[in-house]
């Protein structure tokens, strides 16, 4: 069997999944915090791509994507979580070594200062080429910019892990990750930014899923 494209994203706040691959929301509750979860539904199933919903649990979410990474032996991997103040697609280009949000995870766990892995480097950046990703997107018509500052939160914690993952085990495994807008229904709560449709948040991940399988050479 070929190695696939591993995709993941967040399972919404109040659903801490049962088992690796969580229980999406339907596609009609709208105060779905994270839209991630219908993504990795919309596309499960999809050729050469496997997704993961990972908990919203700090430590969790990176032992889970180790499991992933040594169960399925992808050739490339991206990583998704939602981030409400925003409309664009974000491509985040650095990690940092700090958990540090006021916010709790689904657990009720707050980390306003602490390093992720006290020995770890600093920061771990993308292994994506930025500029081709840019590129593909908006020619898709999609908003997208990009950061160098993930956040303190779960998104920042799961791109370090991740990306610490592949290095310590020595994998040539390309690694992106990206902070999606919220749904507008979302959007609405919130009443602020107009938040990105889901079917535009699928064609950006099939946008880049495609790219992955060109530059790949269509071995994905």
């Amino acid at each position: 069997m070929t190695a696939p494209i591993l995709l993941t994203g967040f399972a919404p706040f109040g659903t801490i999944p049962d088992g690796e691959a969580g229980h999406p929301p339907a596609e009609d509750h709208p105060w779905t915090a994270d839209p991630t979860a219908l993504l990795m539904a919309r596309l499960a199933g999809e050729p050469g791509v496997v997704t993961a919903t990972l908990p919203p649990l700090y430590d969790a979410c990176g032992e889970a994507f180790a499991e992933l990474l040594a169960e399925h032996r992808p050739l490339a991997a991206l990583g998704f979580a939602c981030l409400e103040a925003s409309d664009y697609i974000r491509l985040e280009r650095l990690a940092w070594n700090r958990d540090e949000s006021p916010l709790a995870d689904a657990a009720g766990t707050v980390r306003e200062t602490a390093d992720i892995l006290p020995d770890g480097p600093t920061a771990y950046g993308s292994t994506l080429p930025v500029p081709r990703v840019m590129r593909e997107l908006s020619m898709a018509g999609l908003p997208v910019t990009f950061g160098d500052f993930s956040g303190g939160f779960l998104g920042n914690h799961l791109f370090y892990r991740a990306r610490h993952i592949i290095e310590s085990a020595g994998l040539d495994v390309p690694y992106g990750f990206f902070h999606m807008p919220p749904l507008p229904e979302r959007a609405a709560v919130l009443r602020r930014f107009g938040g990105l449709a889901l079917d535009r948040q699928e064609l950006a991940v099939r946008t880049l899923v495609g790219m992955l399988r060109t530059a790949l050479n269509g071995v994905a």
